[in-house]
């Protein structure tokens, strides 16, 4: 499960979509939700509520609250754990039940963070006139129309409730039928979610159970072939690395201009933006050892290891000389390929050998 991936996990940027929706005016300018152009630039200081979208609009909408990028991507954690403690391809069985849960269970959570960080969405993405501020320098790999929609009005408060519990349900179900324990697991990140969220105002020490809630949904794909072993906490030693060093602090550290104001409690904001920078560093060289302490043949922990050369080590390097929000942007949406690429890996290594 992811964490903001931090407090609203990684949803932080659009462009104007094809269809006219989530195009946003530059910050400082008034943006209106229109009914069924989606959002335009308008000279009215307030911008006025929404009244009817088309369903393609609504779907994109349910989208971008659902994080689906990083969502879609983070089904990578679980399939790297079942993949590392199965040793090869899992059974079909648990290929089919393990992407409906890991499916439902991510657009759940990440769902959740907007249900619970909305009254601090809404302080973010409207200016002072209720216009739409936001225009980010590089296009967030989680937005496809508009950020956090619940709180700019194109999605009601219901709606999204209704959306967060039925994806929960199905993911519930079909994590038990595939493991009781995944179910427990499922239910654990779900309130670790929560924790993180009450901890945004009070200490920038919330990455650690953001680390954690990444850590055990990774540790439900690896309990749905394999047992508790030695093999099973160097892979959620990983993967929590993963989410603090990878996501967390570099996905806060892009928005460090935007919560001093708002009094968000971030490595970036309290220990500043070089101590945040550093923190990334560390931790991406560390990744591609952890990847060799993994468990299973040489090969599975080689790969691994290049792959968070890759998208961590060599990124965070780039970053350190780059600096800025700018660059800790692209960090993360560089990082946040480590899980997927690394499953395609082991996979295709998988049927090789």
């Amino acid at each position: 499960m992811a964490a903001h991936h931090g407090r609203r996990s990684p949803g932080q940027a659009s462009e104007a979509s094809a269809l006219g929706v989530g195009q946003h005016a530059p910050i400082g300018q008034a943006a209106t939700l229109e009914p069924t152009t989606g959002l335009g630039a308008s000279t009215s200081a307030v911008a006025s509520p929404p009244t009817a979208y088309s369903l393609r609009q609504k779907s994109l909408f349910f989208i971008d609250l659902s994080r689906s990028r990083s969502a879609v991507l983070s089904i990578g954690e679980a399939a790297v754990g079942a993949l590392l403690a199965a040793r090869g391809i899992p059974s079909l069985r648990v290929i089919l039940l393990g992407l409906l849960a890991a499916a439902a269970g991510y657009f759940c959570v990440y769902s959740l963070n907007d249900l619970l960080d909305l009254r601090a969405d809404r302080e973010e993405v409207r200016g002072p006139h209720g216009e739409i501020e936001w225009n980010p320098e590089v296009r967030h790999m989680d937005i496809t129309t508009l950020r956090h929609p619940i709180a700019a009005g194109a999605l009601s408060l219901a709606a999204g409730i209704v959306w967060v519990s039925t994806l929960g349900v199905v993911g519930v179900v079909a994590a038990y039928f595939l493991r009781p324990l995944c179910a427990i697991l499922f239910v654990a990140c779900a309130l670790l979610q929560v924790i993180y969220c009450s901890l945004k105002h009070k200490t920038w020490l919330k990455i650690i159970p953001a680390g954690v809630m990444v850590g055990l949904g990774a540790l439900a794909g690896w309990f749905a072939v394999g047992h508790a072993t030695w093999g099973a906490l160097s892979f959620f030693v990983l993967l929590t690395s993963w989410e603090i060093f990878g996501r967390n602090i570099s996905n806060d550290l892009a928005d460090v201009s935007q919560d001093k104001p708002l009094g968000i409690t971030t490595v970036a904001t309290v220990r500043g933006p070089r101590a945040a920078t550093t923190a990334i560093l560390v931790g991406a060289c560390c990744m591609p050892l952890l990847g060799l302490l993994q468990s299973g043949p040489l090969w599975t922990r080689v790969a691994l290891a290049v792959v968070a050369l890759g998208t961590m080590t060599y990124p965070a390097f780039r970053l350190r000389r780059a600096g800025g929000e700018t660059a800790a942007q692209r960090y993360f949406n560089r990082a946040s390929y480590f899980p997927a690429i690394s499953a395609a890996c082991l996979a295709l290594l998988s049927l090789v050998h």
